[in-house]
């Protein structure tokens, strides 16, 4: 999380040309195809970035974009606390799980089905921070 942190300040603040407003019916599809055409690319600019190397210059897109990665890395790890797993790997294997490996996976999805929520969460995950049902 404090690397997150810490990465999150070297971010572009500026709003992606790319998109249109927020409140506007085809923001999340539209994030999502754009999503889909950077994965890779992206992809190979956080390895950079998790194996210590100069902190690539990203577009305000790819800014946005990661960010988007960064809340799912959150989730994912608050998931795996509750749950009591601790990672039997070094912090390069773990953010390149959470913010690779299980974006591929289950994040990208996990994207589209909040487009076609039209941008609201998940009912049983209204805050964010109920990534697991209770046992």
């Amino acid at each position: 999380m404090s690397w997150l942190r810490a990465s999150e300040v070297h971010l572009p603040t500026e709003w992606p040309p790319e998109l249109p407003p927020e409140e506007t019916p085809a923001f999340w599809f539209t994030a999502c195809k754009f999503e889909m055409s950077t994965r890779g690319a992206l992809s190979g600019k956080v390895r950079l970035m998790i194996a210590g190397a100069e902190f690539a210059p990203l577009t305000p897109l790819e800014g946005w974009l990661l960010r988007r990665r960064f809340e799912w890395a959150g989730q994912v790890a608050l998931s795996k606390v509750l749950d009591r797993v601790e990672p039997r790997a070094n912090l390069i294997e773990v953010l390149e799980w959470a913010l690779i490996g299980t974006w591929n996976t289950d994040g990208c999805i996990g994207m589209w089905k909040h487009a076609e929520r039209g941008g609201k969460p998940h009912p049983e995950n209204p805050d964010g921070l109920a990534p697991n049902p209770p046992k």
